[in-house]
Protein backbone atom coordinates (compact mmCIF):
# COMPACT_ATOMS: atom_id res chain seq x y z
CA UNK A 1 0.00 0.00 0.00
CA UNK A 2 1.71 3.13 -0.81
CA UNK A 3 2.40 5.20 2.55
CA UNK A 4 3.96 8.48 3.92
CA UNK A 5 4.67 9.23 7.28
CA UNK A 6 3.48 12.62 9.08
CA UNK A 7 5.59 13.05 12.73
CA UNK A 8 5.21 15.91 14.72
CA UNK A 9 8.74 16.43 17.17
CA UNK A 10 9.95 18.33 19.88
CA UNK A 11 13.79 18.08 19.26
CA UNK A 12 15.81 20.72 19.61
CA UNK A 13 17.91 19.84 17.51
CA UNK A 14 16.54 19.52 14.14
CA UNK A 15 19.88 18.26 12.05
CA UNK A 16 19.11 14.57 10.44
CA UNK A 17 15.59 14.62 12.07
CA UNK A 18 14.12 14.02 8.63
CA UNK A 19 16.37 11.50 8.40
CA UNK A 20 15.39 9.91 11.48
CA UNK A 21 11.89 9.63 10.82
CA UNK A 22 12.65 8.68 6.73
CA UNK A 23 14.19 5.90 8.12
CA UNK A 24 11.77 5.05 10.90
CA UNK A 25 9.18 4.93 8.04
CA UNK A 26 10.94 3.10 5.74
CA UNK A 27 11.37 0.21 8.65
CA UNK A 28 7.83 0.72 9.37
CA UNK A 29 7.26 -0.33 5.22
CA UNK A 30 9.56 -3.36 5.04
CA UNK A 31 8.38 -5.13 7.79
CA UNK A 32 4.45 -4.41 6.72
CA UNK A 33 4.97 -4.44 2.69
CA UNK A 34 4.12 -1.37 2.31
CA UNK A 35 5.84 1.34 -0.42
CA UNK A 36 7.16 4.25 1.80
CA UNK A 37 6.17 7.53 -0.83
CA UNK A 38 7.52 10.30 1.39
CA UNK A 39 8.29 11.77 4.78
CA UNK A 40 6.64 15.14 5.82
CA UNK A 41 8.11 16.39 9.04
CA UNK A 42 6.96 19.71 11.34
CA UNK A 43 8.45 20.68 14.64
CA UNK A 44 5.59 22.51 17.19
CA UNK A 45 6.57 26.27 15.54
CA UNK A 46 6.41 25.15 11.83
CA UNK A 47 2.67 23.17 12.53
CA UNK A 48 0.96 26.19 13.12
CA UNK A 49 2.03 28.31 9.74
CA UNK A 50 -0.31 27.85 6.49
CA UNK A 51 3.27 26.60 4.83
CA UNK A 52 4.01 23.38 6.98
CA UNK A 53 4.46 20.27 5.90
CA UNK A 54 1.06 18.66 7.41
CA UNK A 55 -0.81 21.27 5.18
CA UNK A 56 1.80 20.23 2.27
CA UNK A 57 0.32 16.88 2.62
CA UNK A 58 -3.37 17.90 2.77
CA UNK A 59 -2.56 19.65 -0.22
CA UNK A 60 -0.89 16.89 -1.75
CA UNK A 61 -3.86 14.69 -0.69
CA UNK A 62 -6.42 17.29 -2.36
CA UNK A 63 -5.03 17.89 -5.72
CA UNK A 64 -4.16 14.51 -6.98
CA UNK A 65 -6.86 12.30 -5.43
CA UNK A 66 -4.08 10.06 -3.39
CA UNK A 67 -4.93 7.83 -1.16
CA UNK A 68 -2.60 7.26 0.80
CA UNK A 69 -1.63 5.15 4.13
CA UNK A 70 -0.20 7.74 6.57
CA UNK A 71 1.95 7.07 9.73
CA UNK A 72 2.00 9.15 12.71
CA UNK A 73 3.59 8.81 16.44
CA UNK A 74 0.53 8.84 17.77
CA UNK A 75 -2.61 11.14 17.83
CA UNK A 76 -1.07 13.99 19.24
CA UNK A 77 0.94 14.49 15.93
CA UNK A 78 -2.93 15.75 14.36
CA UNK A 79 -3.33 18.13 17.04
CA UNK A 80 -3.41 19.93 20.58
CA UNK A 81 -6.61 19.32 21.23
CA UNK A 82 -9.64 16.43 21.28
CA UNK A 83 -11.45 18.40 18.78
CA UNK A 84 -8.53 19.59 16.30
CA UNK A 85 -7.29 15.67 16.70
CA UNK A 86 -10.59 14.13 15.14
CA UNK A 87 -11.54 16.62 12.80
CA UNK A 88 -7.87 16.13 11.46
CA UNK A 89 -8.39 12.50 11.27
CA UNK A 90 -12.23 12.68 9.94
CA UNK A 91 -10.59 15.03 7.04
CA UNK A 92 -8.51 12.47 6.31
CA UNK A 93 -10.95 9.86 6.51
CA UNK A 94 -13.43 11.73 4.02
CA UNK A 95 -10.54 11.60 2.02
CA UNK A 96 -10.26 7.68 1.66
CA UNK A 97 -6.99 7.70 3.80
CA UNK A 98 -6.34 5.25 6.74
CA UNK A 99 -4.26 6.79 9.66
CA UNK A 100 -2.32 4.55 11.64
CA UNK A 101 -0.13 4.95 15.00
CA UNK A 102 3.20 3.42 14.42
CA UNK A 103 3.18 1.39 17.77
CA UNK A 104 1.87 -1.99 16.84
CA UNK A 105 0.17 -2.13 20.47
CA UNK A 106 -1.81 0.70 19.69
CA UNK A 107 -2.39 1.70 15.80
CA UNK A 108 -6.09 2.46 15.97
CA UNK A 109 -5.80 6.62 16.04
CA UNK A 110 -9.06 6.77 17.60
CA UNK A 111 -8.30 4.16 20.52
CA UNK A 112 -4.62 5.99 21.19
CA UNK A 113 -6.44 9.94 21.51
CA UNK A 114 -9.18 8.11 24.13
CA UNK A 115 -6.11 6.77 26.06
CA UNK A 116 -4.35 9.60 26.04
CA UNK A 117 -6.60 12.50 26.11
CA UNK A 118 -9.98 10.94 28.03
CA UNK A 119 -8.77 8.18 29.99
CA UNK A 120 -5.03 9.25 31.59
CA UNK A 121 -6.75 12.85 32.01
CA UNK A 122 -9.74 10.98 34.03
CA UNK A 123 -8.32 11.44 37.70
CA UNK A 124 -10.47 8.63 39.63
CA UNK A 125 -9.09 9.63 43.15
CA UNK A 126 -9.36 13.26 42.53
CA UNK A 127 -7.88 15.71 45.09
CA UNK A 128 -11.14 16.90 46.70
CA UNK A 129 -11.75 13.43 47.92
CA UNK A 130 -10.31 13.27 51.50
CA UNK A 131 -7.96 10.32 52.35
CA UNK A 132 -10.54 9.20 55.17
CA UNK A 133 -13.28 8.85 52.65
CA UNK A 134 -11.19 6.71 50.33
CA UNK A 135 -9.80 4.43 52.98
CA UNK A 136 -13.24 4.60 54.36
CA UNK A 137 -14.39 3.67 50.43
CA UNK A 138 -12.07 0.80 50.19
CA UNK A 139 -13.01 -0.95 53.19
CA UNK A 140 -16.50 -1.25 51.66
CA UNK A 141 -18.43 1.17 53.86
CA UNK A 142 -21.07 2.70 51.72
CA UNK A 143 -21.25 5.95 51.05
CA UNK A 144 -24.17 7.93 49.39
CA UNK A 145 -27.93 7.31 49.03
CA UNK A 146 -28.12 3.77 49.98
CA UNK A 147 -29.85 1.44 47.14
CA UNK A 148 -33.20 0.17 47.27
CA UNK A 149 -32.87 -3.37 48.57
CA UNK A 150 -30.62 -2.69 50.99
CA UNK A 151 -30.11 -1.39 54.82
CA UNK A 152 -26.99 -0.82 56.47
CA UNK A 153 -25.68 -2.87 58.74
CA UNK A 154 -23.68 -2.13 62.48
CA UNK A 155 -20.25 -1.56 60.37
CA UNK A 156 -22.05 0.92 57.97
CA UNK A 157 -22.06 -1.96 54.92
CA UNK A 158 -24.54 -2.87 52.88
CA UNK A 159 -26.58 -5.88 54.30
CA UNK A 160 -29.87 -7.08 52.36
CA UNK A 161 -33.41 -5.70 53.59
CA UNK A 162 -35.56 -8.86 52.44
CA UNK A 163 -38.86 -6.90 51.64
CA UNK A 164 -37.43 -4.46 49.16
CA UNK A 165 -34.80 -7.44 48.02
CA UNK A 166 -37.91 -9.97 47.11
CA UNK A 167 -39.05 -6.80 44.86
CA UNK A 168 -35.81 -6.34 42.68
CA UNK A 169 -35.63 -10.21 41.73
CA UNK A 170 -38.79 -9.69 40.88
CA UNK A 171 -37.82 -7.09 38.52
CA UNK A 172 -34.49 -8.96 37.29
CA UNK A 173 -37.19 -12.00 36.94
CA UNK A 174 -39.94 -10.15 34.50
CA UNK A 175 -37.70 -8.07 32.92
CA UNK A 176 -34.89 -10.98 31.72
CA UNK A 177 -37.28 -14.47 32.08
CA UNK A 178 -41.09 -12.92 31.39
CA UNK A 179 -39.26 -10.69 28.60
CA UNK A 180 -41.59 -7.70 29.67
CA UNK A 181 -40.32 -3.94 28.78
CA UNK A 182 -39.84 -1.28 31.46
CA UNK A 183 -43.07 0.76 30.81
CA UNK A 184 -45.02 -2.57 31.58
CA UNK A 185 -43.26 -3.36 34.95
CA UNK A 186 -43.29 0.19 36.00
CA UNK A 187 -47.19 -0.68 35.93
CA UNK A 188 -47.44 -3.78 37.10
CA UNK A 189 -45.02 -2.17 40.35
CA UNK A 190 -47.31 -0.07 40.66
CA UNK A 191 -50.51 -1.65 40.33
CA UNK A 192 -48.82 -3.93 43.11
CA UNK A 193 -48.96 -0.38 45.55
CA UNK A 194 -45.34 -1.41 45.61
CA UNK A 195 -43.07 1.92 46.25
CA UNK A 196 -39.62 3.42 46.04
CA UNK A 197 -37.30 3.64 48.62
CA UNK A 198 -38.68 7.24 48.69
CA UNK A 199 -42.17 5.96 49.34
CA UNK A 200 -42.86 7.31 45.90
CA UNK A 201 -44.51 5.61 42.87
CA UNK A 202 -42.45 3.78 40.28
CA UNK A 203 -41.50 5.81 37.53
CA UNK A 204 -39.69 4.07 33.74
CA UNK A 205 -36.32 5.93 34.62
CA UNK A 206 -36.02 4.48 38.19
CA UNK A 207 -36.76 0.89 37.20
CA UNK A 208 -34.12 1.68 34.29
CA UNK A 209 -31.87 2.76 36.69
CA UNK A 210 -32.36 -0.02 38.97
CA UNK A 211 -31.50 -2.73 36.60
CA UNK A 212 -28.34 -0.95 35.38
CA UNK A 213 -26.85 -0.58 39.07
CA UNK A 214 -24.36 -2.98 39.62
CA UNK A 215 -24.55 -2.79 43.12
CA UNK A 216 -27.16 -5.75 43.02
CA UNK A 217 -24.45 -8.42 41.61
CA UNK A 218 -22.31 -6.86 44.93
CA UNK A 219 -20.68 -4.48 43.22
CA UNK A 220 -19.58 -1.03 44.89
CA UNK A 221 -19.11 2.04 42.49
CA UNK A 222 -17.44 5.47 43.61
CA UNK A 223 -15.24 8.01 42.58
CA UNK A 224 -15.13 6.06 39.18
CA UNK A 225 -13.85 3.36 41.06
CA UNK A 226 -15.40 -0.31 41.32
CA UNK A 227 -14.67 -2.77 44.20
CA UNK A 228 -16.43 -6.06 42.94
CA UNK A 229 -18.05 -8.45 46.00
CA UNK A 230 -17.89 -5.64 48.70
CA UNK A 231 -21.29 -6.84 49.90
CA UNK A 232 -23.88 -9.43 49.47
CA UNK A 233 -25.29 -9.77 46.41
CA UNK A 234 -29.17 -9.85 45.75
CA UNK A 235 -29.18 -10.81 41.94
CA UNK A 236 -26.84 -13.37 40.44
CA UNK A 237 -23.81 -11.87 37.82
CA UNK A 238 -25.23 -14.15 35.12
CA UNK A 239 -28.92 -12.81 35.09
CA UNK A 240 -27.50 -9.03 35.87
CA UNK A 241 -25.51 -9.74 32.76
CA UNK A 242 -28.20 -11.10 30.76
CA UNK A 243 -30.43 -8.08 31.65
CA UNK A 244 -27.39 -5.30 30.53
CA UNK A 245 -27.32 -7.26 27.14
CA UNK A 246 -31.49 -6.80 26.65
CA UNK A 247 -30.62 -2.99 27.64
CA UNK A 248 -28.00 -2.31 25.06
CA UNK A 249 -30.12 -4.17 22.43
CA UNK A 250 -33.16 -2.10 23.25
CA UNK A 251 -31.26 1.02 23.48
CA UNK A 252 -29.83 1.27 19.93
CA UNK A 253 -27.06 3.48 19.11
CA UNK A 254 -28.01 6.98 18.46
CA UNK A 255 -27.32 8.05 14.73
CA UNK A 256 -28.56 11.37 15.41
CA UNK A 257 -27.61 14.47 18.02
CA UNK A 258 -30.32 17.01 17.27
CA UNK A 259 -33.79 16.11 18.90
CA UNK A 260 -37.27 17.28 17.63
CA UNK A 261 -37.04 20.89 18.77
CA UNK A 262 -39.25 21.90 21.74
CA UNK A 263 -39.58 25.48 22.10
CA UNK A 264 -41.48 25.71 25.55
CA UNK A 265 -39.51 22.67 26.86
CA UNK A 266 -38.30 23.19 30.33
CA UNK A 267 -40.58 26.07 31.18
CA UNK A 268 -43.76 24.24 30.75
CA UNK A 269 -44.88 22.74 34.17
CA UNK A 270 -48.17 20.50 34.81
CA UNK A 271 -51.27 22.78 36.07
CA UNK A 272 -52.32 19.23 38.29
CA UNK A 273 -49.09 17.98 39.62
CA UNK A 274 -46.65 21.10 38.86
CA UNK A 275 -44.49 18.42 37.02
CA UNK A 276 -42.28 19.32 33.86
CA UNK A 277 -43.88 19.25 30.48
CA UNK A 278 -42.01 17.27 27.92
CA UNK A 279 -42.36 16.93 24.38
CA UNK A 280 -43.63 14.37 22.49
CA UNK A 281 -43.37 12.90 18.88
CA UNK A 282 -45.64 10.81 17.27
CA UNK A 283 -45.51 9.02 14.03
CA UNK A 284 -48.80 7.52 12.72
CA UNK A 285 -49.12 5.25 9.62
CA UNK A 286 -52.61 4.46 8.11
CA UNK A 287 -54.07 3.21 5.08
CA UNK A 288 -56.29 5.05 2.79
CA UNK A 289 -57.55 4.18 -0.46
CA UNK A 290 -55.24 1.03 -0.29
CA UNK A 291 -52.08 4.30 -0.27
CA UNK A 292 -49.92 4.20 2.78
CA UNK A 293 -50.55 7.37 4.51
CA UNK A 294 -48.27 9.43 7.19
CA UNK A 295 -49.07 11.35 9.96
CA UNK A 296 -46.71 13.47 12.67
CA UNK A 297 -48.05 14.54 15.75
CA UNK A 298 -46.11 16.69 18.35
CA UNK A 299 -47.80 17.49 21.81
CA UNK A 300 -46.77 18.43 25.10
CA UNK A 301 -47.47 16.15 28.11
CA UNK A 302 -46.85 15.93 31.67
CA UNK A 303 -43.71 14.14 32.81
CA UNK A 304 -45.35 12.74 35.39
CA UNK A 305 -48.21 10.85 33.51
CA UNK A 306 -45.40 10.06 30.82
CA UNK A 307 -43.35 8.02 33.55
CA UNK A 308 -45.96 6.68 35.97
CA UNK A 309 -49.24 7.48 34.59
CA UNK A 310 -50.52 8.77 37.71
CA UNK A 311 -51.77 12.98 36.52
CA UNK A 312 -55.71 13.58 35.08
CA UNK A 313 -53.98 16.18 32.82
CA UNK A 314 -54.13 16.21 29.31
CA UNK A 315 -51.51 16.43 26.37
CA UNK A 316 -51.85 19.30 24.21
CA UNK A 317 -50.96 19.70 21.06
CA UNK A 318 -47.40 21.69 20.08
CA UNK A 319 -47.54 23.70 17.15
CA UNK A 320 -50.80 25.72 17.77
CA UNK A 321 -49.97 26.34 21.69
CA UNK A 322 -46.57 27.40 20.56
CA UNK A 323 -47.63 29.89 18.20
CA UNK A 324 -50.15 31.59 20.25
CA UNK A 325 -47.90 31.60 23.44
CA UNK A 326 -45.29 33.36 21.67
CA UNK A 327 -48.03 35.78 20.24
CA UNK A 328 -49.45 36.47 23.87
CA UNK A 329 -45.94 36.60 25.19
CA UNK A 330 -44.55 39.63 22.72
CA UNK A 331 -47.00 41.15 23.67
CA UNK A 332 -46.43 41.16 26.96
CA UNK A 333 -42.60 41.57 27.22
CA UNK A 334 -44.10 44.98 24.33
CA UNK A 335 -46.31 46.42 27.15
CA UNK A 336 -45.17 47.84 30.68
CA UNK A 337 -46.17 44.98 32.40
CA UNK A 338 -42.75 43.61 32.05
CA UNK A 339 -39.75 46.24 32.79
CA UNK A 340 -37.65 44.33 30.65
CA UNK A 341 -34.49 46.79 31.74
CA UNK A 342 -34.94 45.82 35.10
CA UNK A 343 -34.81 42.37 34.34
CA UNK A 344 -32.21 41.98 31.48
CA UNK A 345 -29.31 41.56 33.85
CA UNK A 346 -30.49 38.73 35.65
CA UNK A 347 -31.15 37.18 32.02
CA UNK A 348 -27.70 37.76 30.95
CA UNK A 349 -26.58 35.83 33.65
CA UNK A 350 -29.01 33.29 33.57
CA UNK A 351 -28.20 32.75 29.46
CA UNK A 352 -24.58 32.84 29.65
CA UNK A 353 -24.81 29.84 32.68
CA UNK A 354 -26.93 27.92 30.01
CA UNK A 355 -24.06 28.33 27.19
CA UNK A 356 -21.36 27.11 29.21
CA UNK A 357 -23.97 24.16 30.50
CA UNK A 358 -24.68 23.59 26.60
CA UNK A 359 -21.35 23.99 25.84
CA UNK A 360 -20.04 21.62 28.49
CA UNK A 361 -22.90 18.81 27.71
CA UNK A 362 -21.68 19.22 23.55
CA UNK A 363 -18.41 18.56 24.63
CA UNK A 364 -19.03 15.16 26.49
CA UNK A 365 -21.65 13.74 23.97
CA UNK A 366 -18.43 14.30 21.83
CA UNK A 367 -16.20 12.76 23.83
CA UNK A 368 -18.29 9.86 24.71
CA UNK A 369 -19.30 9.41 20.55
CA UNK A 370 -15.29 9.37 20.08
CA UNK A 371 -15.07 6.58 22.95
CA UNK A 372 -18.25 4.91 21.35
CA UNK A 373 -16.20 5.12 17.92
CA UNK A 374 -12.87 3.82 19.22
CA UNK A 375 -15.23 0.85 20.56
CA UNK A 376 -16.60 -0.10 16.90
CA UNK A 377 -20.00 0.98 18.40
CA UNK A 378 -20.44 3.84 16.06
CA UNK A 379 -18.74 4.46 12.84
CA UNK A 380 -17.03 7.86 12.32
CA UNK A 381 -19.84 9.25 10.38
CA UNK A 382 -21.80 9.76 13.23
CA UNK A 383 -18.78 10.99 14.99
CA UNK A 384 -18.68 13.96 12.62
CA UNK A 385 -22.09 14.66 13.25
CA UNK A 386 -21.28 15.09 17.07
CA UNK A 387 -18.07 17.11 16.43
CA UNK A 388 -20.31 19.37 14.22
CA UNK A 389 -22.63 19.69 16.91
CA UNK A 390 -19.81 20.41 19.82
CA UNK A 391 -18.40 23.19 16.92
CA UNK A 392 -22.18 24.91 16.56
CA UNK A 393 -22.57 24.91 20.30
CA UNK A 394 -18.99 26.95 20.39
CA UNK A 395 -19.40 28.97 17.82
CA UNK A 396 -23.24 30.18 19.30
CA UNK A 397 -21.45 30.89 22.72
CA UNK A 398 -19.40 33.88 20.91
CA UNK A 399 -21.88 36.32 20.27
CA UNK A 400 -22.38 38.88 22.69
CA UNK A 401 -25.35 39.10 25.30
CA UNK A 402 -27.25 42.31 24.68
CA UNK A 403 -31.10 43.35 24.97
CA UNK A 404 -31.53 43.25 21.74
CA UNK A 405 -30.34 39.87 20.67
CA UNK A 406 -32.03 38.38 23.54
CA UNK A 407 -35.36 39.92 22.06
CA UNK A 408 -34.46 39.10 18.69
CA UNK A 409 -34.76 35.13 19.14
CA UNK A 410 -37.49 33.23 20.83
CA UNK A 411 -35.15 30.83 22.56
CA UNK A 412 -33.55 33.72 24.32
CA UNK A 413 -36.54 35.72 25.26
CA UNK A 414 -37.90 33.07 26.73
CA UNK A 415 -35.29 33.20 29.42
CA UNK A 416 -37.19 36.44 30.54
CA UNK A 417 -39.91 33.34 31.91
CA UNK A 418 -39.19 31.51 35.24
CA UNK A 419 -42.03 28.79 34.58
CA UNK A 420 -45.48 28.12 32.82
CA UNK A 421 -48.67 26.95 34.57
CA UNK A 422 -50.39 25.50 32.16
CA UNK A 423 -53.73 23.76 33.12
CA UNK A 424 -55.39 23.03 28.98
CA UNK A 425 -55.73 25.73 27.02
CA UNK A 426 -55.12 28.28 30.29
CA UNK A 427 -52.13 28.77 31.19
CA UNK A 428 -50.26 31.74 33.42
CA UNK A 429 -46.86 32.86 33.48
CA UNK A 430 -44.55 33.43 35.81
CA UNK A 431 -41.50 35.82 34.99
CA UNK A 432 -37.82 36.21 36.94
CA UNK A 433 -37.49 38.46 39.47
CA UNK A 434 -35.14 41.44 38.44
CA UNK A 435 -31.62 41.21 39.69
Amino acid sequence: MQTVGYFLHSEKNNKNIKKKYQNLLSDYCSLNGHTALGTFVDNHLTRLSIYSEFEKLKEDISLNNNKYLIIINNSSDFGRSIDEIVSNLIWFDDHQCQVLCIDDENPDPYQDTVKRYIYNNNDQWSSFVSKKMKQKFATGKWMGRLPFGYELDTNGHLSELRKEALIVREIFDLYVNENLGIRKITKILNDKKYKTKKNNLWSISTVYDLIKNPVYIGTSKRFGVSIPNSHAHIIENSIYMLAQQKLYMRSPVRTSINPENYLLSGILHCGFCDSKMIGVTKNIKYLHNNELNKNRYRYYRCAKKQNSGNCNSNSIEADDFERQFISKFDKELSSTKIDINKKFPNIAKKIESKRKQSLTNAHRLFKDALINTSKGKIGVNVLKLYLKHFEEIKKSTEYEINLKTVLGKNDLKLNFINKVSVNGPDYKIYYERAS
